[in-house]
């Protein structure tokens, strides 16, 4: 029997959203670049889907052409469009975009928001299994370095007893994430629960990533380079001055990112 020469698997990735407010590209590539100047690591080759929601129904005569090769020259990546409704279906194919479906839970959130804002949140595919993963571009965490916690009614914790360097992502799927130890410029923790670092942040922390809004990130030292709470991000240059190399926790408030130092 020929061995199969693919295969085809349910997996979990974190996708950045851009949020349309109107339809004007040129005004969008303004904002845009100003906002990569600010973060351009971030902003660089990175997968986004364009979302609609907000958009008014008399804006979505949108060049779906002309935004998708805007979006390329400035080295973003667009993979696809929610909010859509049927009649624009055709133009998306054409222009090589795939329609994404929403959980119906956080359309309702986004349509009774009352103060429009730019954001960038999280964006996943809902799976019936998800696998806890370890990548790195330059050096694996041990085994002897990870440890889970018996699980609880509530949760499972996991472990991680030493520095999370560059490159790597570490991700604790239905629970909390703990890391005693520092985590570098480059790496990023994913936890469907809380993230504790007990030491400098310095990478990417996005807790909540399936949508859970009471999910909190707490450190000893914040340098992040990026914090999310169930989707809704801040920047580096977003943190407030008097917080940054504080001990601090970071969580939602009325769908804002509130800091407190602690």
């Amino acid at each position: 029997m020929d061995k199969p020469c693919f295969e085809l698997k349910g997996s979990l990735f974190t996708l950045s959203v851009l949020q349309l407010f109107d339809h004007d590209l040129s005004h969008l590539e303004e904002k845009l670049q100003e906002r990569i100047k600010m973060a351009p690591g971030f902003f660089n080759h990175t997968p986004f889907v364009i979302d609609l929601h907000l958009l008014p129904d008399d804006q979505h005569d949108i060049d779906f052409v002309a935004l998708k090769e805007l979006l390329l020259s400035l080295s973003m990546i667009p993979v696809g469009v929610k909010g859509a409704d049927k009649s624009l279906r055709a133009r998306l194919e054409a222009a090589g975009l795939a329609t994404l479906a929403e959980a119906k839970h956080k359309i309702a959130t986004e349509k009774n928001s009352k103060e429009p804002h730019l954001e960038q949140e999280q964006e996943q595919k809902q799976i019936p299994e998800t696998e806890s993963t370890i990548n790195s571009e330059q050096e694996n965490l041990s085994d002897a370095a990870i440890d889970t916690t018996l699980s609880t009614t509530h949760n499972t914790a996991k472990i991680i007893r030493q520095t999370v360097r560059s490159g790597q992502q570490v991700y604790a799927p239905k629970g909390d994430l703990v890391v005693i130890g520092s985590v570098s410029a480059g790496a990023e923790l994913l936890a469907d629960g809380n993230i504790h670092v007990y030491g400098t942040l310095r990478g990417r922390a996005l807790a909540g990533v399936r949508g859970d809004q009471s999910a909190a990130i707490f450190c000893h030292s914040l340098q992040a380079e990026l914090s999310s709470i169930a989707g809704i991000y801040l920047l580096s240059d977003d943190l407030p001055e008097d917080k940054i190399g504080n001990s601090v926790q970071i969580y939602l408030e009325n769908e804002k990112i509130r800091i407190e130092s602690i």
